[in-house]
């Protein structure tokens, strides 16, 4: 798993100059020029906003009893994505969007662990140890 994202870091500039050649002769220089200006500057903006965003759903989640798991994901992915669109190249972009789009963003986000069992719950097998009984 290691290797293959390290080839992938690897090979990702390569892959930006190759897909930004594409897009100057499909578009023309200056709108290019425009789009590599105007994603780091949405990226910069997304990193403002993002934890701002992050803290209020993660109080909120606190506020209502629930374990804020997946506003914590959702506030990692949304400033992955702000650090994607600062790099310059439009594949990086590209991997920004996807985890902008919420059903996207939701599909990637792995289930959480399970829970703990409950108190009286678990297994009835006798505790082993040294134990002091402070009494009143």
């Amino acid at each position: 798993m290691i290797a293959r994202l390290l080839r992938f870091i690897a090979l990702l500039p390569l892959i930006e100059v190759v897909v930004i050649v594409l897009v100057w002769q499909a578009i023309g220089p200056w709108w290019t020029l425009g789009l590599l200006v105007a994603g780091p500057v949405a990226g910069l903006v997304l990193l403002r906003l993002s934890p701002v965003r992050t803290f209020g759903h993660v109080r909120a989640a606190l506020s209502h009893g629930r374990l804020p798991h997946e506003a914590v994901w959702e506030g990692a992915a949304l400033g992955l994505a702000g650090l994607l669109l600062i790099f310059p190249g439009f594949f990086s972009d590209l991997l920004a969007l996807a985890l902008l789009i919420g059903p996207a963003r939701r599909a990637l986000r792995r289930p959480p662990e399970a829970s703990p069992p409950a108190a009286g719950g678990g297994s009835r097998e006798p505790l082993e140890g040294r134990f002091r009984s402070y009494r009143d």
